[in-house]
Parts: C-alpha cells; structure tokens; sequence
C-alpha cells in the first residue's frame, strides 16, 4: 500500500509531532530512572518524597505521549526507542518505529513528505 501524501495544513502538525517523537524516543528511557530515583528518595525520606518525585516527573511523560502523534489518526510515533528494539533482517510493520519508515503505520501518512519544506 503507497503512503498517503499530507495536506498542506498537516505539515506543521507532522513538523511538531516528529520534534515531540524525537525528544520522546530519548526522554522515555528515563523512566526507570525516575523510578529508580522515586523509591531512593522515598526509602532515604520520607515515602511520600517518593511519590512526590513520580508524579512531579509525570506530566513530562504525559505530554510527551499526547504530542508525538500523528495529526491524522492519532497513532502514536515512537516505539521501544533507540537502541532497545533489534528487529534483526525482519522489518514486521507493526512493531517498525514511525522515524525508521517515514510513514504511519495506521493511515500510511507520509511523514517525509510533511517534514520537507514547500
């Protein structure tokens, strides 16, 4: 199936979507670490510092999760972010990160084609 090609009013959204999947892709392995940091923190003060922790790093995560979308359908463009997905010879479309293809894997939007300049 041949990637959609988007709208003219689809660029900036796709231009803000990948910049969010980008940043998104690095920021998502710190979450063990907040975590990590969470239960240090909790165990060393008191356990409610902890949580205090968690749920300050939180909307981070959030917002990150809600603006790496796509405009068209509202998949979500990153995977298992870099370095800990090895898909080896075999590329299964539903497991291929949206930044390795270029192209949604929910409604074949061509995201290349939104990133260039007109």
């Amino acid at each position: 199936m041949r990637p959609i090609r988007p709208e003219p009013e689809d660029r900036p959204k796709i231009k803000r979507a990948m910049r969010a999947t980008r940043i998104m892709q690095w920021i998502s392995g710190l979450i063990g670490f907040v975590v990590l940091a969470a239960i240090i923190v909790g165990e060393t003060t008191e356990w409610y510092f902890g949580v205090g922790v968690f749920v300050v790093s939180l909307p981070f995560f959030t917002l990150g999760y809600l603006a790496a979308r796509c405009p068209r359908c509202g998949q979500v463009w990153w995977g298992e972010g870099p370095g800990w997905a090895s898909y080896g010879d075999v590329e299964d479309p539903t497991t291929v990160d949206e930044t390795e293809t270029m192209v949604c894997r929910r409604c074949r939007l061509d995201i290349a084609l939104g990133l260039r300049e007109k």
